[in-house]
């Protein structure tokens, strides 16, 4: 996989633990094996607090079925690389059993608990809507709730090969909505069109699941994107509650680069 200067565009080789360009632009690897590449010097991404949030969540396995449904229409592909668009803290990525595969996230607290936890998988501080990648790099392409970077997957996912997008259900944490809004809304389920890329699949995929502490809770509430959007007021109703069976449905969709 040829690597891609973030200033120069000129191809990164490998010297040691650094990666360098023709221009000579030097990119160190990180103690935990990560690449920096983000030319961003303000911190972005989620924050600390987000990322311990998401991984007590997701480490539970609350969310095993969708794990499992990506890792099933991963193998039943058979290609050798893949690219996790916004990987976060590497849940989804480091299940994903195939030969070559690359985590792409801004979130640095994401990226570092991603490499101390998965060696399977290369990490690198990134933008997603600038990789640092040549064109046709990728087999697969992954974004899991995460926005959609619709030219640079076009331009790094081989010809025939498959971008899969998960997008929330209708009623996605609808439970946890009933508790905080007063006006409760759906999820709208639209149909996405990429230019270059067909979609060849699309199914739901829903379940029930339980959680009963206030900590799992609010960690479920803090990874998802009410907890920016919601008033204090609204969110201390979460306060009380220690039990809660919720449903969780997502919308898998298989796009195929034409």
């Amino acid at each position: 996989m040829i690597l891609l200067c973030p200033i120069c565009k000129k191809e990164l080789l490998l010297y040691s633990k650094s990666y360098k360009c023709l221009n000579n632009h030097n990119f160190d690897l990180s103690k935990y094996g990560y690449l920096n590449l983000s030319l961003n010097k303000f911190k972005s991404g989620d924050n600390k607090e987000m990322i311990k949030s998401r991984t007590l969540f997701l480490e539970g396995n609350y969310y095993l079925p969708l794990k499992n449904k990506l890792n099933e229409i991963i193998q039943s592909f058979n290609l050798n690389s893949l690219l996790d668009l916004a990987c976060g803290e590497g849940y989804y990525t480091k299940s994903f059993n195939i030969k070559e595969k690359y985590g792409i996230d801004l979130s640095k607290e994401g990226i570092i608990h991603a490499s101390k936890n998965d060696k399977s998988t290369k990490y690198i501080i990134s933008s997603i809507f600038d990789l640092p990648f040549l064109n046709n790099s990728f087999d697969i392409i992954t974004t899991i709730f995460a926005p959609i970077s619709d030219l640079e997957i076009q331009r790094v996912l081989k010809k025939n090969g498959f971008f899969i997008l998960v997008t929330p259900g209708e009623k996605h944490l609808f439970e946890l909505k009933e508790i905080i809004y007063d006006d409760i809304y759906l999820n709208p389920e639209t149909n996405i069109d990429i230019n270059g890329l067909r979609l060849i699949k699309q199914e739901k995929l829903e379940f029930n699941f339980t959680l009963n502490s206030n900590e799992l809770i609010k960690s479920l509430f803090t990874m998802t994107p009410y907890y920016y959007k919601t008033s204090k007021k609204d969110a201390s109703k979460l306060d009380s509650i220690d039990y809660l069976s919720i449903q969780a449905s997502f919308i898998i969709q298989i796009f195929k680069h034409i």
